[in-house]
């Protein structure tokens, strides 16, 4: 269906103004989402009494335990009732809850527009870090935050200027010229506007020497890692070659950096992990992975953020309207989800159509690629790719429902939402977070029920401590209920 003439020129607006928000750096106009904030005093010492506490380590649930925390590490964990008492120790009802860690989020973008992509929203990072706090999320790994206050943002979180998770970032990812996602610009932004937002979007390298100028860049900018596009969006798209990948990856351990790779095929992870790559940041969902394949795979012990939902979400944009879930109705506003469908008639995916078709079937291919992956020992570490329709903190609880219906038990989806990723950011060192253990981090979720019976009792929140400190959680207000 191709664009009216209205469409096309609303589309050069969007376009446009989309530039100028990134040349003001900002973040858009605000949205109706929940509330999240830091109380305004917050207790020095906390016990949480008589609850049963997730072990991530062992896949179990321990009851009857006191938890106290302190200077926003975990105190202690001890059987209930035999913690000294203090005057002073601020004390919440465990009962019937069960303590998870924190949950981590290892493909979050914090600087994403998460409306209708015919929209051509602004981003909106403040609402995204909203959605992430109040969803239990408590750190995020940013694969590829291309905003140009990306690292104050960090710092502003670090601070408590702003209520969210722990933010790691690549900033800006890499990719070969005209590749992703600069070849999404192509498709959708007019020529005197796209030449300008490709460099926005990512940086393009085609030789050695650009790829070690843009690894120095990113590092003396105070990147967490590095990230590459081996990946054909749209499908004609050019891909990074091989030798520039390993030219990222050889300069980013020069600066004791690790480089993460976004792929597509079974050739895409290989030539990623032939590069030398330490994380494959989307699973192999193009294809079926070949039998004589998956052992090679296993053979790099790299982990794997498989992604099913990001792909499927847009499969499922053209059955009709969002169905949410709980914690959507709480963080998202009712008219947002209910833009996404109808589809407007004039919008025309162009060369993404061909992507499109491959996402329809991308579920069923990725969680049978995942049951052979893991079956073979790769780690599955979960994410979410936010982005239209890919609602922060929320579509992390989609994830975990998509591997459990994997094959993953509960208790195993929960670990790969906290130790496994704790243990990945923690590179060769001893964690900080992932557990409810005496010393470490105090990210935590109290939540009703027993998440490692069903799953979804992961999204029924009472509490989600950030650093020690419990915050204020509201829902959205929408004047309809869904």
């Amino acid at each position: 269906m191709p664009f009216d003439r209205s469409f096309e020129s609303s589309r050069l607006l969007a376009c446009l103004a989309i530039a100028m928000v990134w040349l003001a750096a900002c973040g858009g106009e605000p949205l109706k989402t929940a509330h999240v904030a830091y109380p305004t005093n917050a207790p020095d010492r906390i016990r949480i009494e008589n609850v049963t506490v997730f072990d991530a380590e062992f896949l179990v649930v321990r009851a009857g335990r006191d938890v106290t925390i302190a200077n926003g590490r975990i105190e202690s964990v001890v059987p209930h009732g035999s913690a000294m008492e203090d005057a002073n120790t601020h004390t919440i009802s465990g009962e019937g809850a069960t303590l998870v860690p924190g949950l981590i989020d290892m493909h979050g973008h914090i600087a994403s527009s998460t409306g209708p992509t015919w929209e051509f929203g602004f981003p909106t990072p403040d609402e995204n870090l909203v959605g992430f706090a109040y969803s239990g999320v408590t750190t995020v790994f940013d694969p590829s935050d291309a905003s140009p206050d990306a690292y104050e943002r960090r710092a502003r979180v670090a601070n408590r200027e702003l209520v969210g998770p722990r933010i790691f970032t690549t900033g800006k990812m890499l990719t070969c010229p005209d590749g992703h996602p600069q070849a999404m610009v192509q498709a959708f932004a007019p020529g005197w506007l796209a030449w300008w937002l490709e460099d926005q979007v990512a940086t393009a390298i085609g030789t050695v020497a650009e790829a070690h100028a843009e690894v120095d860049s990113l590092a003396e900018s105070g990147a967490d890692g590095i990230k590459i596009a081996i990946d054909a969006i749209p499908l004609s798209a050019p891909i990074l070659r091989r030798e520039i990948a390993s030219a990222v990856v050889d300069r980013a351990r020069d600066h004791g950096l690790r480089t993460v790779a976004h792929i597509g095929t079974t050739q895409d992870a290989i030539d990623a992990a032939e590069a030398g790559v330490a994380l494959w940041v989307h699973g192999v969902y193009k294809e079926r992975i070949p039998n004589d394949k998956i052992a090679q795979l296993a053979r790099y012990e790299i982990p794997m953020v498989v992604t099913i939902e990001v792909f499927d979400r847009y499969a499922r944009g053209s059955r009709g309207p969002i169905e949410p879930t709980r914690l959507e109705r709480e963080t998202v506003g009712a008219d947002v989800l209910a833009r996404f469908y109808p589809i407007p008639d004039e919008f025309d995916l162009g060369p993404l159509a061909s992507w499109i078709d491959i996402a329809n079937g991308s579920k069923a291919v990725g969680m049978d690629n995942l049951r052979r992956l893991r079956a073979a020992g790769v780690a599955i570490l979960a994410g979410s790719d936010v982005q239209s329709g890919v609602f922060p903190g929320a579509s992390l609880h989609r994830e975990l429902r998509n591997l459990v219906d994997a094959g993953m038990s509960p208790a195993e989806a929960i670990r790969a939402a906290t130790l496994d990723p704790a243990r990945y950011l923690a590179d060769g060192g001893e964690v900080d977070s992932g557990l409810i253990a005496e010393g470490l981090r105090a990210d935590l979720v109290l939540v009703e029920g027993d998440p490692t019976r069903d799953i979804g009792a992961l999204e029924n929140i009472r509490e989600v401590f950030l650093g020690g400190i419990p915050i204020e959680r509201a829902p959205v207000e929408n004047d309809a209920t869904l």
